[in-house]
C-alpha cells in the first residue's frame, strides 16, 4: 500500500510538473492563450511558478483581460507555494502601492519581503534595506537595514553594495570602499564615481614625506595583487606625487589592476587609451 501511494504522488508531481513544462514550451511559441491554461492547471494543483507565470499574464494582458486583483491574488498564492518573486510582487503592493490600490502596511510587506529574501530574491532584501532605512523604524532597525543591503549585495542587487558604501562612507572609508569596490566591480557606474572620488582625495590628502613610503607600499601591494593599492600607484604616477608624472605607467598599472578584475581602473585605463596614453 505503501509503495502505491509513493507512486501515485510522484505521478501526480509529474503530471503538475508537465503542465507547467507545457505552459512555458507554449508561451515561447507566443500561444499565450495555450500558456495561460497550463499555468492555471499548474497553479490549481499548488505549482509555484504556474500561479506567478499566470498572474504575470493577467498583469501584463497576454491573452487574458488585464486583472490586477486577480494578479495579486495569484502572486500571493504563489507565495504562499514558495515563489519569491510572488512573494516580492506582494510585498511591493504592501509597501510602494504597486499593481492593486491596498492599505500601505510596513509590517505586512515586511513579511513578504523576508519570505523572498530568505528565498534568494536579491531585490526583495534591498527593498527592505530601504524600508528599515527610511519607512519602518528607523532608529531601531540600523543593523537590519545594513544586513538587508549586504544580503542584497551578496545576492547580486548591486545598488546594495551602493547604499552600504554611503552608509559607512561619512565613518568608515575602508567599509565604504570596501562596498563600493564590490559595486563597482559588478559594473554599478555609481559606485566607481564614489571609490574612484574616495581614492583620489585620500591620495590628494597626504602630505609630501609621505611620498615615498606609501610609493614603496603601493609598490608591494599592486606587486601581489592588491588592486586597490594599483589604482592609488597608477593615481601617483598620473599625478606626478612623489614620483616623475607619467601617464602611460599609469596606464600600464591600470591595466594590470584591470586585468585582475579591478573596474574603476578598467574606467581609467579605458579614458587613457582613449587619450593616446
Amino acid at each position: 500500500m505503501k509503495k502505491i501511494i509513493i507512486c501515485l504522488f510522484m505521478g501526480s508531481m509529474l503530471l503538475y510538473g508537465s503542465f507547467l513544462e507545457d505552459g512555458i514550451k507554449a508561451y515561447a511559441k507566443g500561444n499565450y492563450k495555450q500558456a495561460a491554461l497550463n499555468y492555471e492547471k499548474a497553479c490549481d494543483n499548488n505549482n509555484a511558478d504556474g500561479c506567478y507565470k499566470l498572474g504575470f499574464m493577467y498583469e501584463n494582458k497576454q491573452s487574458l483581460k488585464q486583472d490586477f486583483r486577480k494578479a495579486f491574488n495569484l502572486y500571493e498564492k504563489a507565495c504562499t507555494f514558495g515563489s519569491a518573486r510572488g512573494c516580492f510582487q506582494v510585498g511591493v503592493c504592501f509597501d510602494k502601492g504597486g499593481i492593486v490600490n491596498v492599505e500601505k502596511d510596513y509590517l505586512k510587506a515586511e513579511t513578504y519581503y523576508k519570505k523572498s529574501c530568505k528565498n534568494g530574491f536579491s531585490l526583495a532584501c534591498y527593498n527592505l534595506g530601504g524600508m528599515y532605512q527610511y519607512s519602518l523604524n528607523p532608529d531601531k532597525n540600523k543593523e537590519n537595514m545594513v544586513s538587508m543591503y549586504e544580503q542584497a549585495c551578496e545576492k547580486g542587487a548591486i545598488l546594495g553594495c551602493y547604499k552600504l558604501g554611503n552608509i559607512y562612507e561619512p565613518k568608515d572609508k575602508k567599509k565604504a570602499i570596501k562596498w563600493y569596490k564590490e559595486g563597482c566591480d559588478r559594473e554599478d557606474t555609481q559606485s566607481c564615481f564614489r571609490l574612484v572620488d574616495i581614492q583620489i582625495k585620500s591620495v590628494a590628502a597626504l602630505d609630501s614625506k609621505d611620498f615615498k613610503k606609501v610609493f614603496d607600499e603601493y609598490t608591494e601591494g599592486c606587486k601581489v595583487g592588491n588592486t586597490t593599492q594599483c589604482y592609488k600607484l597608477a593615481i601617483l604616477y598620473s599625478t606626478g606625487r612623489g614620483v616623475k608624472q607619467s601617464y602611460p605607467k599609469a596606464r600600464k598599472i591600470y591595466k594590470r589592476a584591470c586585468s585582475m578584475g579591478d573596474n574603476a581602473s578598467c574606467i581609467e585605463y579605458l579614458m587613457l587609451t582613449d587619450m593616446g596614453f
